[in-house]
């Protein structure tokens, strides 16, 4: 008895929360287009892009650190989320740039570096 009703709470919350994924959990706009010649109203989806401040204070001790370690042609951008260091670097210096990065920053890293040859 007891496996059948642990069984079907199971798989009630499963299908509960496989329904969460759906459009309720969206942000969307609609677009009322008034032309003239005709009134229509069309309900068309639109996007909001959700972008993160910029951290400057963490932008600026990463960019010191990199300096520090005499990593150059690095370029940061730092949010709440994370740090993104972008550009060229010596050849075998790209572990150390993203190493100094994570450490000055406390935030994870995104690596968009290529090692110059």
């Amino acid at each position: 008895m007891k496996a059948k009703f642990l069984a079907v709470l199971g798989l009630a919350a499963v299908a509960g929360l496989a329904g969460c994924k759906g459009a309720a959990n969206t942000n969307t706009n609609t677009v009322v287009m008034n032309t003239a010649n005709t009134n229509m109203a069309m309900a068309t989806p639109m996007t909001t892009p959700m972008t993160a401040a910029p951290d400057t204070a963490t932008k600026a001790t990463v960019e010191s650190a990199l300096t520090k370690k005499g990593i150059t042609g690095v370029t940061v951008d730092a949010t709440a989320t994370g740090v993104t260091l972008r550009g060229s670097v010596a050849k075998g210096k790209m572990a150390e740039a993203v190493q100094v990065a994570q450490e000055a920053g406390k935030k994870p890293v995104k690596n968009e570096l290529t090692e110059m040859k």
